[in-house]
């Protein structure tokens, strides 16, 4: 058989492993009974190390050194060997028993997280949060394919990105987010959030929720959405994408924009090109350009005024009691108010940078400079009351509101370069279709969906995130483009 067919077919069918072991992922969190834990972490540990085992064996090494020597080989070919290359190298690193270990301890710690932040009680999470850091530092020492540890873990969820690279791009974002935060608190005309804070039926919420996905062109032939302790996606096929949301009975946004959000990844997922349905090329080309599409859906679409004058009446005549005072304006700039939050999922556009800012730091702490576990919830509330001037009152809005940490480390920078490749993308598409929030008002989404689509979604990981912000913007990632947008947004809500 030729060497490209072969690479194709062997990877094919990782493919489908990977999305059996989605499915078991996301059974655990959305239908598993708690007490069924010992064995869904033994059906998961075999199905890691069954990857892991197939993607390092030489027979992958061989097909790769043949396909390589191949003539007139497409772009989407030239891909397949890149990411089935990269995979190879880093697997042929890292001992069958870690990518066991690191799987096992995920599934038993992410269970005793959720038990550890309904109790507020860190100490029950301890043990397996400081067994994942050995692990994962163990994991970065043998993969060893950055400058630094923590580059290490960076690059596998935004290819060629390393701390450095992150933390100037961090460090300029910090800065005029500080501004606009500053400028934003000394307004006498802010906005108000307690109609947002009143009880708001919990089965009203989903069935809304729901109706927002159908609007937003989710296919509900191919996709479905759920409840869970955290809002996620999972793809368990090209034509099977799940994703959840959470409902808070006395806070709107939770479930709407998480749903909006988690809406956003599967669009994505369900917007590649059928050339690569169900191949090793179905993904997100990086967790960062992924983000991107999530918080372009949630804030840039979502929370614009355009999304709510087609959405509040609506929700008006759904909450007729909680929202009959107030007009669309005022309820539009509620969902816009900026101000110091806990819980990161719901913070506002601004000081979400924030969040992860803090989380970027802390991973580099654990990683590499031997912050104790026992110390990091203490540290987590001095940072935040140094980046935030507030105290988080309690471990589960505090250290404990992620599930993160159990699983790896490195994914968390992804989130706050997903708001700003986001911008950028958003930018290009406004630019070359100047009408789109018009269709917004009418609750039509298809032609933004479209572009997305033809930009961004359709090549699954055939670009880098470095090639494709450069093919659809004409230049590389720049945070000016959410701080002008940040500036153009919200200053006006603000009274500026």
């Amino acid at each position: 058989m030729h060497a490209m067919k072969e690479l194709w077919n062997y990877f094919n069918e990782i493919k489908t492993i990977q999305y059996i072991d989605e499915l078991l992922g996301w059974d655990q969190s959305v239908n598993m009974p708690k007490g069924s834990i010992e064995g869904r972490a033994e059906q998961s540990k075999f199905i890691r190390e069954l990857i892991h085992k197939k993607i390092k064996s030489d027979k992958v090494g061989e097909l790769i050194k043949k396909a390589e020597k191949l003539n007139n080989l497409s772009q989407t070919e030239k891909a397949l060997i890149r990411e089935a290359k990269r995979e190879h190298e880093h697997a042929k690193k890292i001992p069958d028993e870690l990518v066991g270990e690191i799987t096992k301890t995920r599934a038993l710690g992410f269970i005793e997280w959720e038990k550890a932040r309904e109790k507020s009680d860190f100490s029950r999470f301890k043990p397996f949060l400081q067994k994942m850091v050995e692990l994962r530092i163990e994991f970065a020492e043998k993969l060893d394919t950055g400058p630094t540890l923590y580059s290490t873990l960076i690059d596998l969820f935004e290819p060629g990105a390393t701390y450095n690279w992150v933390a100037k791009i961090f460090s300029q974002m910090k800065s005029s987010i500080v501004k606009i935060v500053k400028k934003l608190n000394n307004s006498s005309d802010k906005p108000n959030q307690s109609i947002l804070k009143k009880y708001y039926d919990p089965e009203k919420q989903w069935q809304l929720s729901n109706e927002i996905i159908k609007k937003l062109n989710f296919d509900l032939n191919i996709g479905r959405q759920d409840k869970s302790t955290h809002p996620f996606t999972s793809s368990l096929s090209s034509v099977d994408t799940r994703i959840t949301t959470r409902i808070w009975e006395d806070f709107l946004p939770a479930c709407i924009f998480g749903t909006i959000h988690e809406c956003g990844h599967a669009l994505y997922e369900m917007g590649f090109d059928e050339e690569i349905h169900g191949t090793f090329l179905a993904d997100g080309c990086s967790m960062g350009i992924h983000e991107s599409q999530s918080r372009l859906w949630e804030n840039i679409v979502g929370r614009s005024r355009e999304f709510w004058v087609y959405w509040y009446p609506i929700f008006k005549k759904t909450f007729p009691e909680n929202l009959k005072d107030y007009s669309m304006e005022e309820f539009y700039r509620s969902l816009n108010v900026v101000q110091p939050s806990f819980i990161r999922v719901e913070a506002d556009e601004i000081t979400y940078g924030l969040h992860i800012i803090l989380r970027f730091e802390l991973e580099k702490m654990m990683i590499e400079e031997n912050l104790q576990i026992d110390e990091l919830p203490e540290i987590w509330n001095t940072k935040f009351e140094e980046l935030f001037g507030i105290v988080p009152p309690n471990d589960k809005e505090g250290v404990l509101q992620d599930p993160h940490w159990i699983g790896g480390y490195g994914y968390f920078p992804t989130y706050a370069l997903g708001n700003l490749y986001g911008a950028q993308i958003y930018h290009k598409v406004l630019k070359d279709n100047p009408k789109l929030p018009q269709d917004y008002e009418k609750g039509e989404f298809s032609n933004l969906l479209s572009c997305l689509k033809e930009n961004v979604y359709q090549y699954g990981k055939i670009y880098r995130a470095s090639e494709l912000i450069k093919k659809i913007t004409g230049e590389d990632l720049n945070p000016d483009y959410f701080i002008k947008y940040a500036e153009n947004k919200f200053y006006p809500i603000y009274g500026f």
